[in-house]
């Protein structure tokens, strides 16, 4: 795996639109933002553009992404927000003078087209974490902003989260891979699904049916990948409903009961994914997984 080079106070943040479409207050709010934490800021030419859903057309996203992937005036691609699109886009993009001289992309969601790109065809670690889009409210001191602008200057986190009652104990060793449930299982079967061998997967979604969720976790599990991985970090599932007719089990216990054969360490409630504290990730990075009764450590 390939890792990008560390930053310094002072570095460029490239901030580009992939998917979804931004609105301006979002963008001055982020400019400033990270001119406070001692940033300069780069905007892709078409950022603020709108087409339907999207932050303009797919050939003005594919065209400002493709600009920060050969830019040598920035050094971190960080992504406005996720939404939708990236997908339509991600064949477009051409990564051959990017992979000469990587920079991090951040981002998450539907950011996990791009992460599956850079791990599974590319080889080249990425960070899973806040958007532009999410600043707004955040404060320069918390813990996931301190975090995410740590690792991109080379200080990596080590975490400990609380027990959780359907935790599964143990001891693992991996490359950390995953991102968006619901992205994830609709790259399986192209070129950028991941192969579980080996692999610590993180998963976290949003705004899914329990039963939409126990078909994804079916699938990984009906084609071989659940029992080929070395371990699971369970992040946040928000925003879940149910049908009229309940389907018996929320997400946590859904995910239990599709790894429940298996024995390699699971750790349930990682704060990372659609909310308000979401913890950065790197993606592509071995990582040690302990998990016991006081709860559970992920270490860098």
């Amino acid at each position: 795996m390939i890792f990008p080079r560390f930053i310094k106070e002072g570095a460029a943040i490239g901030i580009v639109a992939p998917a979804g479409k931004v609105d301006k207050e979002t963008i001055e709010y982020s400019r400033e933002f990270l001119h406070q934490l001692g940033y300069k800021v780069v905007f892709g030419e078409n950022v603020l553009n709108v087409h339907n859903q999207f932050a303009g057309s797919d050939a003005l996203r594919s065209a400002d992404f493709q600009h920060m992937l050969n830019s040598a005036d920035v050094d971190v691609i960080m992504c406005a927000r996720g939404g939708y699109g990236t997908n339509r886009i991600i064949n477009e993009l051409d990564f051959s003078h990017y992979i000469q001289d990587p920079k991090w992309i951040v981002g998450y969601s539907d950011i996990t087209v791009l992460h599956s790109m850079l791990q599974n065809r590319l080889g080249i670690a990425s960070i899973h974490g806040q958007m532009p889009k999410n600043f707004t409210g955040k404060e320069r001191d918390d813990s996931d902003i301190v975090n995410l602008f740590n690792i991109l200057k080379g200080i990596l986190p080590q975490y400990e989260i609380a027990a959780n009652p359907l935790n599964r104990p143990g001891y693992a060793e991996g490359e950390l891979i995953g991102g968006n449930l619901s992205i994830l299982y609709s790259l399986r079967g192209t070129s950028l699904d991941f192969d579980p061998h080996g692999k610590i997967l993180f998963v976290e979604d949003v705004g899914e049916k329990l039963y939409h969720l126990d078909r994804m976790m079916m699938n990984l599990k009906i084609g071989g990948v659940l029992k080929c991985l070395r371990g699971i970090v369970v992040g946040q599932f928000t925003e879940m409903t149910d049908s009229d007719t309940p389907f018996g089990s929320d997400a946590y216990e859904i995910i239990y009961d599709a790894v429940k054969d298996y024995n390699y360490p699971v750790l349930f409630d990682f704060p990372a994914g659609h909310v308000k504290v979401n913890q950065p990730l790197i993606f592509g990075k071995r990582v040690t997984l302990r998990v016991d009764g006081d709860g559970g450590r992920v270490n860098f």
